[in-house]
């Protein structure tokens, strides 16, 4: 009898546990407990599609990575949704995942379905990859002046690593300096795919590794012996349709200058605080979200924050306001884009008569396309974009991005 009651009281004291991590009622989620705890991937396939990703690694990769990811994950306690919030056509949970008594935030992104698109969760023996060049580790003149090319609205400009010269493409909507895959393959030792890929407009990038670089520089902007993550570039290449691309200078190589854009005169000008330069026709301040800067963009008396992107090469707002503003187009159409990822998508896209940021000067003819532009949103801890601005608003004038001051500058050509 004293058995029988032990065995009793254990049944409930285990019951009692499980009941203290209730089901979310969301049965991806659910399973997705379920397939940690256990160590099987079995419990998530009915949830998985051929689209789906973890992280943002390309859906090829998902379930080689689930694979070794969730036998390796370990034992969880359970599983809460701390808040939910539209993706374009999917709904992104933000979950709080229980571990040894800790709790780990996760986002995973839910089709209507109730299937995954993502999976964010990070990969097994990822090697984290530092973004960061700061004063410690550039070489940074005071100014430079950097010849440019314009390809389809790109930005294409030279620089030199390994001792090797070779175009690039300047884009302030990227974080970091990344190098092509191809062109800098990683250590015999490394297994690709290493890290989650860099994001842009129309897409995301595939699989990044990195590269031991001995020597980076362009126009004098330069460091030595620094790892720099690596990614495959072909399709970006292929809508170049030029020369090889040695990779892509982002944000954190010029984050410590006011970069202008002088598509007129070909030169992308960095100066450094305390250089005299003509009074501009009208400064916009900006916040800075990440390594974008973000202000106001009014279109049709309707206002939205928007990210500038020198390497866009339309400006871009989300999806969901294309009914709305469609009225306002000339020239609506649909049209088909490839993004970084070569997936191919149909957008609604037309072309604005004016829009304004804050102030007096007035942006002409610019081209817009209508995308989902949930990718750019992941990070629950930033203010979400609501779209981006390019090619066609800051070659209307000879236009700077001040990062040190944080405002834009607009001057006449």
């Amino acid at each position: 009898m004293r058995r029988l009651l032990t065995l009793v009281l254990l049944l409930l004291a285990a019951a009692g546990a499980a009941g203290a991590q209730p089901a979310t009622g969301i049965p991806a989620l659910d399973q997705l407990v379920v397939a940690l705890d256990s160590g099987s991937v079995a419990p998530l396939r009915p949830y998985i599609t051929p689209e789906t990703r973890v992280g943002s690694l390309p859906p090829a990769y998902t379930a080689r990575i689930l694979a070794q990811l969730v036998p390796q994950f370990g034992p969880v306690e359970g599983l809460r949704v701390v808040r939910q919030e539209p993706a374009g056509a999917n709904t992104r949970y933000v979950c709080a995942i229980a571990q040894r008594g800790a709790e780990q935030k996760y986002s995973f992104v839910l089709t209507p379905a109730g299937q995954f698109a993502e999976l964010n969760l990070p990969p097994p023996g990822v090697r984290k990859l530092s973004n960061t060049l700061g004063p410690q580790d550039l070489t940074t003149p005071p100014s430079v002046d950097a010849p440019l090319r314009l390809v389809h609205g790109l930005i294409l400009v030279e620089a030199e690593v390994d001792g090797r010269r070779g175009a690039f493409l300047l884009d302030s909507g990227a974080p970091a300096l990344v190098l092509n895959q191809r062109e800098f393959p990683a250590p015999a030792t490394e297994a690709p795919p290493a890290a989650s890929s860099g994001q842009g407009v129309n897409g995301r990038l595939a699989g990044a590794s990195y590269h031991v670089t001995q020597s980076f520089n362009w126009q004098g902007i330069s460091f030595q012996n620094k790892e720099v993550p690596t990614l495959d570039l072909t399709s970006l290449e292929s809508r170049l349709g030029s020369a090889p691309l040695l990779g892509i200078i982002g944000y954190n190589v010029f984050s410590q200058y006011a970069l202008t854009l002088d598509y007129r005169g070909g030169l992308a000008q960095l100066r450094q605080p305390g250089t005299d330069a003509p009074a501009p026709l009208m400064r916009v301040p900006f916040t800075l979200s990440g390594h974008l800067p973000v202000v106001a963009l009014t279109v049709a008396g309707q206002t939205f924050d928007v990210g500038v992107d020198c390497g866009a090469q339309t400006n871009l707002l989300d999806q969901q306001y294309a009914a709305a503003l469609a009225p306002q187009l000339r020239q609506p159409a649909t049209s088909r884009v490839s993004g970084a990822d070569a997936a191919s998508r149909t957008v609604a896209c037309g072309q604005f008569r004016a829009v304004r940021l804050a102030g007096p000067l007035v942006f002409h003819h610019q081209q817009t396309v209508f995308a989902d532009i949930s990718h750019l949103n992941q990070n629950p801890n930033r203010a979400p974009l609501q779209g981006l601005v390019g090619y066609p608003l800051l070659s209307q004038y000879r236009t700077t991005i001040d990062y040190v001051n944080k405002q834009l500058e607009f001057r006449e050509w």
